[in-house]
Formats: structure tokens, sequence, C-alpha cells
């Protein structure tokens, strides 16, 4: 007996296809727009928050605890950048930074007992981001601007994580 051949949707596009082409397209947008402003250095510090919201489990919660402690942990580096190593620059034996880091990393994880700023990766990875933008040149601690670190890194953290909910979702549409 002859059985019509039939294509259904999850032939077509499986989940795996559907993300990566999602993640791509949406990535690929976003690195079009920053690339056509002086925004290049927020290209890895979005994607940086968009996989820590994927990880963090990729919804409205992760969302929201990704950004805070994304957040937190670049407030916390700004601080350090901005108090501590100056102060202590001064100690012997090139310790000031180290002893700094050091300080600051305390702080950044002990903080992570509030709830808000919790997810710990995302704490880290937000500190991270602010000193790949501060020591990239982007050293107006003070000002308000997309020259300021603190500025740069939290709204690309943000744009990074709202775009990887951009992403999941679309990527939900097309792939079942």
């Amino acid at each position: 007996m002859f059985k019509p051949f039939v294509i259904k949707r999850e032939d077509i596009m499986n989940k795996l296809i559907a993300l990566s082409l999602s993640i791509g397209g949406i990535g690929g947008i976003m690195t079009w727009i920053y690339t056509s402003t002086p925004l290049a250095l927020s290209i890895p510090i979005s994607f940086i928050a968009w996989a820590c919201f994927v990880a963090a489990g990729g919804n409205n919660k992760a969302l929201s605890s990704t950004i805070t402690a994304f957040l937190w942990g670049a407030v916390v580096a700004w601080l350090t950048a901005l108090v501590l190593i100056p102060n202590l620059g001064g100690l012997p034996a090139g310790l000031g930074v180290p002893v700094s880091i050091a300080l600051s990393v305390f702080v950044l994880i002990y903080g992570t007992k509030i709830k808000a700023f919790s997810l710990a990766p995302g704490a880290v990875y937000g500190y991270a981001a602010f000193f790949t933008a501060f020591l990239a040149g982007t050293d107006a601690l003070q000002s308000a601007s997309l020259g300021n670190p603190l500025i740069l890194t939290a709204l690309s953290g943000i744009a990074g994580a709202v775009l990887g909910l951009v992403a999941l979702n679309v990527s939900a549409s097309l792939g079942k």
C-alpha cells in the first residue's frame, strides 16, 4: 500500500537547528549594531551576559538574577578601580593591585548571600567584564558616558541577557 510522504515540522527544524539559527541570527544583528557604532567592546560583554542567562536557566527568573548579579559584579569592580586600587597602589612589592583584587573578590562573593545577587557566576562575569572594558582603555570612571566601563558593562550586560531571552523565544517558535 502506498503511504504518502508527509513532511512534519520537527523533520524540517529540530531544536538544535532552531537554537543555532536563532543565536546566530540575533548575535549577528547585535554585532552589526555594535560595530556600526563605537560600541564594539560591547560584543563580548553582551555574549558573556547572554551565556550566563542561558546557563542560569533561560527563563524570566534567570533574566532577573543574571542582570542583578552581573550589575553587582560590575559595581564591585568599579569601586575596586575607583577606590581600592588607587589607595592601595603604594603597597610594597607591587602588592597594591593583587590586594585590591583579593579584597574586592571577597566582597563580591560574600555579597552573593543577598538573594538579588545570589547568582555567583553572574557576579563574577560582571566583575570580569568590567575589568575587560577598563583594561581595554575605557577608564573614565566618573564619567556619565559609555566611556565609563561601569555604564558600558551594565548596559551591554543587560542587552546581552535580554537578547538571550529573545533568542530562546525565537528558537522555541522555530523548532519543536
